[in-house]
């Protein structure tokens, strides 16, 4: 009973928006892809060279703190990795098309936000869809279905500055649809994730926030945000349309070409 009550959760939801077929894009865009958590901007990889075949301009944006980054855990912070998303916004000709993954959700939301009129549109991928006074950690509190609340997935440092997810389970709850090969890719990208971001309520409001188109790409065998949990987001934040992908959390290396082919209807 509790999987079929899920699964009409899940169906109700895609039902509330509509389910919006795939079909070419005439004009280009400006894309910008953000990353989510225990993540780096490696993973768009597959989505970018898709997108840019098709003959869209994409950028990646890393939050701070990574890669080459040095700077430490404790002075990250949301506002910073919304800053760092609209420095790239704001040095566009035109606006964008703003694309999350998971964590990624609450960032583009700040984002949008603060310069509404810079983004043609958002795109959650499998995101957290906030509503104002929402964190990653307040809407968390509504999973019940996901790998990482099992005991011992996920690691928190002894100064409770950063979590980070067992290795052993990472890529089984990151990409349980992987082969070999893609399964490499995911876990390469794995990083520990600051815990003052995913604790920070983001303050959103209509005019601004609520005045941007957004869609949602859902998850279907997502063990990380579930669909259960992303079809109560949708059901109480309203998306201007919804998309269905059967992947786990990580379509963008699973199912490149058709996430890029989602995105590109974005805007039309």
């Amino acid at each position: 009973m509790k999987r079929v009550m899920s699964s009409l959760m899940v169906a109700m939801a895609l039902m509330i928006v509509g389910l919006v077929n795939v079909s070419a894009q005439d004009d280009a865009s400006v894309y910008v892809l953000v990353h989510g958590a225990f993540q780096d901007e490696a993973g768009w990889d597959g989505v970018v060279t898709a997108l840019e075949e098709a003959g869209e301009t994409v950028l990646t944006v890393q939050s701070p703190g990574r890669g080459d980054d040095p700077a430490p855990a404790h002075e990250q912070s949301l506002m910073a990795y919304r800053d760092n998303v609209i420095e790239v916004i704001e040095a566009q000709a035109e606006p964008v098309i703003l694309v999350g993954h998971s964590f990624g959700g609450i960032v583009i939301s700040e984002v949008a936000e603060a310069i509404p009129e810079q983004i043609e549109a958002l795109v959650y991928i499998a995101a957290y869809l906030p509503q104002s006074g929402d964190s990653l950690l307040s809407l968390s509190e509504y999973e019940h279905n996901s790998i990482l609340g099992e005991p011992g997935n996920l690691i928190v440092s002894d100064d409770s500055t950063v979590a980070s997810i067992n290795p052993d389970v990472f890529v089984a709850a990151f990409c349980p649809d992987c082969d070999e090969t893609q399964a490499d890719v995911v876990s390469a990208s794995g990083v520990a994730e600051p815990l003052i971001p995913l604790a920070t309520p983001v303050n959103l409001t209509d005019d601004n926030f609520g005045s941007v188109e957004k869609v949602y790409v859902l998850t279907a065998e997502d063990v990380v945000v579930s669909p259960q949990l992303q079809a109560f987001m949708l059901s109480r934040t309203p998306v201007d349309h919804v998309f269905a992908l059967n992947t786990g959390h990580a379509p963008f290396i699973t199912a490149p070409t058709g996430l890029a082919d989602i995105v590109m209807q974005v805007g039309n």
